[in-house]
């Protein structure tokens, strides 16, 4: 009775592993007739020093103090081999296999997660068996074109052979970046925005402005509050990443990659969660404004001071120009968040460690 131990990370990996380990437990057993075990855990495994996860290293002793036959680590760092998104790799010796989420991309993530942790524990199986019974496995990757790669060790590398395999590993590490997660740590930012906001629906020049601005200018004004917001809170608590500050230097194959790519996907992910995050406190912003637009401000004297008949979508040009006053507003509240706390909600756990990780050594080479 085969026993695969599922380790995955905190957060949308453990949650996506344990929403799908019952129906792999059940596919490996009708696979082949025997009854399989799936357990997760929550992983704990630390980085390395060159920000990458030492699940080969460590395989042996997890397997021995768990009583596992296989471990699959499922990990929300980002990971590259040869500057090539990494979707898994696995070892035949060590019965181990480390599963890049953010690989998988943005949909059908549930789907894609149960087909390759269900191959990739019978790849792992099936490889241990005598030579003469190894059946020829090629590991299913969902909607993925992909390009196995295998070492002087006999270690398997399976990298996504897309052409917008990078922009699937960009939008899955935006979505592990939960954008909807800074929202709470931009209270004063989201204060101000308000009060502003709110100032401009009281204000009649505002009205008079609104009125008198074409739909493609309020569309513009809003994208220029938004883009404003964002570039703000990305400089202003240090979210951009630095070439100079990732350790490696473009040798090595597997982790992190080379300084210049890793530094330009991890501003890539870091620009889409700001201006996401932004773009729904302008909507929420705006949603608060054009209620309380309608409750406070009467038509009858809209009407006066605009000097024709109104409805519904003057109450709503109202609102859009004070929103995108409020959101460039915003800006100056930002300053009294706090900087952990702004950090700490844009970017995933692991993202988080490797980029601490990072900054250590680059302090530590300045010192």
């Amino acid at each position: 009775m085969p026993t695969v131990g599922v380790m995955a990370d905190p957060g949308l990996p453990e949650i996506i592993s344990r929403q799908v380990h019952g129906v792999v437990e059940k596919n490996l057993a009708a696979y082949d007739g025997e009854g399989w075990t799936v357990v997760v855990e929550r992983g704990a495994l630390p980085l390395n020093d060159d920000g990458d996860i030492p699940l080969m290293e460590r395989s042996s002793a997890l397997l021995s103090e768990r009583g596992w036959d296989y471990i699959i680590y499922v990990t929300d760092l980002p990971r590259t081999y040869d500057g090539q998104p990494l979707a898994y790799e696995l070892e035949n010796e060590t019965n181990a296999a480390l599963l890049s989420l953010p690989a998988l991309g943005l949909w059908r993530l549930t789907a894609r997660l149960r087909t390759l942790l269900t191959d990739l524990s019978l790849t792992l199986h099936e490889r241990q068996a005598p030579e003469e019974e190894r059946r020829e496995s090629n590991i299913r990757t969902p909607g993925v074109r992909t390009a196995h790669h295998e070492d002087d060790d006999g270690r398997v590398f399976v990298t996504l052979d897309s052409p917008v395999s990078r922009l699937r590993l960009l939008a899955g590490m935006v979505r592990n970046n939960r954008p909807g997660r800074l929202l709470t740590a931009l209270s004063t930012c989201i204060a101000t925005a308000a009060a502003a906001g709110a100032f401009g629906i009281f204000y009649t020049s505002i009205w008079n402005m609104s009125d008198a601005l074409p739909a493609r200018r309020l569309f513009l004004i809003s994208i220029v509050a938004v883009l404003t917001l964002s570039v703000w809170l990305i400089v202003r608590n240090g979210l951009w990443t630095r070439r100079a500050s990732i350790e490696q230097s473009g040798t090595a194959r597997v982790g992190v990659g080379s300084a210049s790519n890793q530094a330009a996907l991890d501003n890539a992910a870091t620009l889409v969660t700001v201006v996401l995050s932004v773009g729904f406190m302008y909507a929420v912003l705006f949603t608060v404004l054009f209620a309380g637009s309608i409750t406070i401000v009467d038509s009858g004297y809209l009407e006066s001071q605009l000097e024709h008949p109104v409805d519904v979508g003057d109450y709503a040009t109202l609102s859009w120009l004070a929103a995108s006053l409020g959101t460039m507003a915003g800006s100056l509240g930002s300053n009294f968040d706090s900087d952990a706390d702004i950090r700490e909600a844009t970017y995933s756990r692991r993202a988080r460690q490797r980029r601490q990780l990072n900054e250590g050594a680059e302090e530590g080479e300045a010192v």
